[in-house]
Formats: structure tokens, C-alpha cells, sequence
């Protein structure tokens, strides 16, 4: 029975990428990524602050931008840091939902595609001569999450992500810290099989009740990249499912909104951003 089961998933992955194959974009340069990227980023400025500012750039989970990216992007600029919100979704012509019954269900636009999506955006952010090219942090929420470690993963061995032609000679140039909330760790992703760049400090949020992305999963591969060096800071936090700092998600049992918890969690990315951002040298 247990054979049966693990050659059907092998058959339903196998289909799924086939699907994601034909789907994807032929491979193009950073520049045409960022070409098409660019119009589906919102900027966040902080109010005060003299130019040019630290930046962290956001990538959401598999149902697309929501409130929540503008809510952290908005406590971001309280912490004078500009934010970049990417929607990786609007740019693929990706709407809400075939968002959830695609991209959620791995059939369109997984992390390891969504992945050149990070390059492209650290480029746009450092073109940008209000933004301190030396002071960029990431951060990725679920599907997001996903994206962040398999880019940190194909920067490691500095081979190009799906949909890319080639990675920049320095992938994460300016890159100081990243953030994974409640990210997918599932065994799907690259980051499961292939180390991540040990040199950029990596933080995890996981929450106890989560039934869509298997905090124990996310435990397993941040031990296995201890391993092979990376520098993973992860905490579990008890009582709270995924998306618990998401306030118009769609209904979902598996989901359950807490205002307190995201208060809290506004006030730790802040300091996140602080912490990680300060001083002048990057460790790139």
C-alpha cells in the first residue's frame, strides 16, 4: 500500500511539472525579467529618512498580494526602510483564483520558477538610486517562503532558476538578511535536496497549528542546511495557524486571523529590519 502511494505521488509530481513545463517562459535575461517584472512592484516609501534608504522586497504566498504585504510593507516604512511588494502573480496574468487552484496546488508557478522573480527584483531595487543598494533585506510569506530558499539554494550553486538564462555575477549582492514566514518546506522544493548560501543570515517564523505548510517539514530541512553551514534563526510560535497575520484572506478552516498576533508581528519585523539592516558594510 505504502509503494502504491509513493509511486502515485511520483506519477501526480511528474504530471504537475510537465504542466508547469509547458506553461513556463523560454529562458530570458535578468533584464527581460525585470523588464516585465518592474510595472507589478509597489513601492512603499518611509515619510522620513534621507536618501538612498535600506529596502526589503516582499513575495506572497500562492494566493497572490494582499492587505497583509501592505500592512508589513506600511511597518516597514515606520522603521524608515522602503518596501517593494512583488506581485509575482499580476505579472504572469495570474488572478485570485487560479491562484489558489494552480499556483496553491503546484500546478503553475512554483518556488523554483518564482525564484528568478527574486534576482530580478534585488536588480530593479539596486538600479534604484533612492534605494542603498548595500542595505536590501527579503522577505517571503508561505509560497513566498518557498521562493526565497530555492533562490538562496540556486545562488549557492550559481545555477540559473527555470525561465532564467543566467544568474548576475553576484546573485544577492546587497542582500543583509532573510525573512521566511510560515514558509512551504515541502519535498518539492529544491531546498530540500540542495544547500542554500551559507553567508546571508536566514530567520523563520513557523506557527504551531499550521495544516498547509508542516512547520516539522520546515524543522528537518533549516536542520539539514545547519548542516551544510547556513545560518537559519527559527522560532515556533504556539497557538497560531498559517496566514495568522492575513485579515482578508478567503475562508479557510485551516486559517485563522489573530489581530493581537499580528501587532506583535508588525513590531518584529520592524526590529527584523532594524537589526538587519543597520551600519554601512554589506556582507556581500
Amino acid at each position: 500500500m505504502q509503494g502504491r502511494l509513493q509511486s502515485t505521488r511520483l506519477v501526480l509530481a511528474c504530471l504537475a511539472g510537465l504542466l508547469a513545463s509547458a506553461l513556463m517562459r523560454a529562458p530570458e535575461s535578468g533584464a527581460e525579467r525585470a523588464g516585465w517584472l518592474e510595472p507589478h512592484i509597489e513601492f512603499y516609501w518611509p515619510e522620513e529618512g534621507e536618501e538612498p534608504v535600506p529596502a526589503v522586497i516582499l513575495f506572497s504566498g500562492c494566493g497572490g498580494v494582499r492587505q497583509q504585504q501592505s500592512e508589513y510593507a506600511d511597518a516597514a516604512n515606520r522603521a524608515g526602510v522602503a518596501a517593494l511588494v512583488v506581485d509575482s502573480h499580476a505579472a504572469r496574468g495570474i488572478g485570485r483564483l487560479a491562484g489558489r487552484l494552480l499556483v496553491c496546488t503546484g500546478l503553475r508557478m512554483r518556488g523554483q520558477a518564482r525564484a528568478g522573480d527574486v534576482f530580478s527584483a534585488l536588480q530593479i531595487a539596486r538600479n534604484d538610486p533612492r534605494i542603498d543598494g548595500e542595505r536590501i533585506a527579503l522577505a517571503g510569506w508561505s509560497h513566498g517562503g518557498w521562493t526565497l530558499l530555492d533562490a538562496l539554494s540556486y545562488a549557492r550553486d550559481a545555477a540559473a532558476p527555470p525561465g532564467l538564462e543566467r544568474l548576475p555575477a553576484v546573485p544577492l549582492e546587497g542582500v543583509r538578511g532573510v525573512l521566511l514566514v510560515y514558509p512551504y518546506c515541502g519535498w518539492i522544493i529544491r531546498a530540500d535536496r540542495e544547500p542554500i548560501v551559507a553567508d546571508i543570515p536566514v530567520t523563520a517564523w513557523l506557527v504551531e497549528k499550521d495544516r498547509i505548510a508542516n512547520p516539522n517539514a520546515c524543522a528537518q530541512v533549516f536542520e539539514r542546511q545547519g548542516q551544510h553551514g547556513a545560518a537559519i534563526d527559527w522560532t515556533l510560535y504556539e497557538g497560531l495557524t498559517h496566514a495568522f497575520d492575513a485579515p482578508d484572506q478567503p475562508f479557510d478552516p485551516r486559517m485563522e486571523y489573530d489581530e493581537d498576533a499580528t501587532r506583535q508581528a508588525h513590531a518584529r519585523f520592524a526590529a527584523w529590519l532594524n537589526e538587519s539592516l543597520a551600519g554601512d558594510a554589506s556582507p556581500r
